[in-house]
């Protein structure tokens, strides 16, 4: 016996029939890309959930190390298994392509090299408890369930088995060992290796794909002088060694680590709710603002893919909230969420990106806005119900917050979409409160196409391209409940549509006067329609613009028409529906207003507008006040109904 292993083995149970797991496994390739950002993003999550000590941070340790196989010969009968399930799976390319590696691995180690692990650990949190049979608690989610999808339990720090994908699939040889101390003293220590349903030379029968290194006949041992010396846990908390590493490049590896943690847990380390020590670099509240300048030099994120966002501006919102008025901090209690804060910096060269996290302070997404305000904002649920709301709204991976992912039963929790609605009405509210003025005078939207984010894409679609017209929105009430019989999904990219023809109008006072194009009124005939020679609807070519410049006018207010095109699209953002007028002008103006209609070529119907981006004043189905300017105008407007809807444009200028 080895007294460095103490005696451990693998115990891999008899397959007692029931169904077989084959070596395919689909859930590691959202691993494969950056397996290390993966790791880091899952096991700090887990243990920030989990502290010991609240007024003090959870630290996090990532150490690259190894053991040397002469003192673990037990550990190397792992080889054999492996070989097994090659043997079993006799002609399944997938086997072969998937463990004769592990095999060679083994054969090139001999018993002279190195077996390189990496070793997470974490301190400052309450560990992970366990008792046979006991699913509810942690060490029996992470180990003793192997293959279980999911876990929803409170003390754990989010969904384990996505969450253990992470550890699993950087394993080379699909292996990790685990050490816990628990807040009250208990020592448990286990490894375990995912493989699949397999066969060994010298045992009868198959074998279950799940096996267990111990010395406690396949149970955790929890007798701390009898776990190996070099895996004992003295501190409260957590080791998972991660075995089989290639360090060849730990240089990468290490770097693709500090730039997880620089993205996704910046604020929970200038917080001071967080530690993190990747090799010798220590990141923490000290030097996390060198660190992220250092490691993004550009001052703005202008990345076209959220996920390649650029954390830099937002962690400059709250290291300088409230120093100038670019700098805006805004704090609330709403309903349902509880606390909320907002930071924001403002920036005319901004897109318009919000980061959103909850209590934990870990990043779950980032997501940009249709306006062009100019600003970046970073959201955050203080509170602690509120963040338990949002936790079970959270996909498996953490990276949303959906209603639909929140069931009972197979029926959606009403609760979650009421904390998103609030959340979502809530960021709305904030971005009137920053840019709204006095005056409600119209920002300019000019070149607003080069920043507008819409979820399909207008802008890989051109002036000739189609529009979103016509259908209901599924809409469904606090239990999940259809409110209508006839729900269509929102389409993903636009139906078709032909450029329609509209008017502005434009609002003015005059002295009778009359005044050039420079800033003079413009005096017209309107418009009208004719109908096509083969008796069809309206084009642009049947349009009589007789718009001219520089007419008589007569002294008063009143309104004139001003030809122009436009087209319309309607976009889902969140659970509301939004509606984005793309309006082009051959002329500029800045008293215009615009009356929206919708229905198809045989009614017309006016519904409310609950919101323009444009600014404006809105009444009912107007809103004027608009500053039109010379081309391309792209305004969003939301209506009351939250439907989805054709939509005819008039428009005046009001003189």
């Amino acid at each position: 016996m080895s007294l460095v292993e103490s005696d451990c083995k693998w115990h891999f149970a008899p397959q007692l029939g029931g169904r077989e797991d084959g070596p395919n496994d689909p859930m590691s390739e959202s691993f494969k890309k950056t397996p290390y950002a993966s790791l880091i993003r899952e096991s700090i999550q887990n243990s920030l959930d989990v502290p010991l000590d609240k007024s003090q941070p959870v630290k996090m340790d990532f150490a690259i190390s190894s053991i040397d196989p002469r003192n673990f010969s037990n550990f190397f009968d792992l080889r054999n298994h492996i070989k097994g399930c090659i043997d079993y799976y006799t002609n399944n390319d997938d086997a072969k392509s998937t463990y004769q590696p592990m095999v060679e691995y083994f054969d090139n180690l001999g018993m002279s090299g190195r077996i390189h692990y990496i070793k997470v650990s974490d301190y400052n949190t309450t560990g992970m408890s366990y008792e046979k049979d006991n699913t509810e608690l942690p060490f029996y989610a992470f180990v003793r369930a192997a293959g279980v999808s999911s876990k929803n339990d409170k003390t754990a720090g989010g969904a384990f088995g996505y969450g253990k994908a992470a550890y699993f699939y950087i394993s080379p040889i699909r292996t990790v060992l685990v050490s816990t101390k628990t807040q009250s003293g208990d020592n448990f220590f286990e490894g375990v290796s995912s493989l699949c349903t397999h066969i060994k030379h010298g045992v009868a029968g198959k074998l279950v794909s799940v096996g267990y290194y111990d010395n406690n006949n396949g149970e955790p041992v929890s007798d701390y002088t009898r776990i190996p010396s070099r895996f004992r846990r003295d501190d409260s908390g957590t080791d998972i060694f991660i075995l089989g590493i290639d360090t060849s490049d730990r240089e990468a590896i290490f770097k693709e680590m500090k730039m997880a943690v620089l993205v996704n847990f910046w604020m929970a380390i200038y917080s001071n709710r967080l530690e993190v020590k990747i090799g010798d670099m220590l990141i923490n509240s000290e030097n996390i603002v060198n660190l992220m300048v250092e490691a993004f030099p550009d001052k703005l994120d202008n990345a076209p893919r959220e996920k390649d966002h650029n954390p830099r501006p937002y962690l400059d919102a709250v290291v300088n909230k409230g120093v100038d008025n670019h700098h805006i901090y805004i704090e609330r209690n709403i309903p349902v969420v509880g606390k909320v804060s907002f930071y924001a910096l403002k920036n005319k060269q901004a897109i318009d990106r919000i980061v959103y996290m909850r209590s934990p302070y870990m990043l779950v997404k980032t997501k940009r806005t249709k306006s062009s305000n100019g600003f970046f904002g970073v959201f955050i649920c203080e509170d602690e119900r509120g963040n338990e709301i949002l936790r079970k709204t959270e996909n498996p991976a953490h990276n949303e917050w959906a209603a639909s992912n929140w069931r009972v039963n197979g029926k959606r929790v009403s609760e979650g979409a009421k904390a998103i609605k609030e959340i979502e009405t809530f960021i709305i509210d904030v971005m009137e409160e920053m840019f709204s003025s006095k005056n409600k005078e119209v920002q300019n939207i000019q070149g607003l196409e080069d920043f507008l984010y819409i979820p399909t894409a207008i802008d890989e679609y051109s002036d000739e391209s189609e529009s979103l017209i016509g259908d209901v929105v599924d809409q469904r009430d606090d239990e999940g409940n259809a409110l209508s019989t006839d729900l269509a999904e929102l389409e993903s990219k636009p139906v078709s549509d032909t450029t329609s023809v509209g008017k502005v109008l434009i609002e003015s006072s005059t002295d009778g006067g009359d005044r050039n194009s420079s800033g003079g009124v413009l005096s017209g005939h309107g418009t009208r329609k004719k109908k096509t020679r083969g008796g069809g609807g309206v084009t642009s070519r049947d349009i009589d613009s007789r718009f001219e410049e520089g007419g008589t006018s007569t002294e008063g207010t009143f309104l004139t028409e001003v030809p122009v095109r436009y087209r319309a699209f309607a976009q889902m953002e969140g659970s509301r529906v939004s509606h984005t007028i793309i309006i082009h002008s051959d002329y500029e103006f800045s008293n215009g207003r615009i009356d929206l209609l919708v229905g198809g070529e045989q009614s017309n119907d006016s519904v409310a507008i609950k919101s323009c981006s444009a600014g404006g004043q809105i009444h009912n189905n107007s809103i004027s006040g608009l500053h039109i300017f010379k081309g391309k105008n792209i305004i969003t407007v939301k209506f009351a109904d939250n439907m989805k809807h054709a939509i005819k444009l008039d428009a005046y200028e009001l003189k």
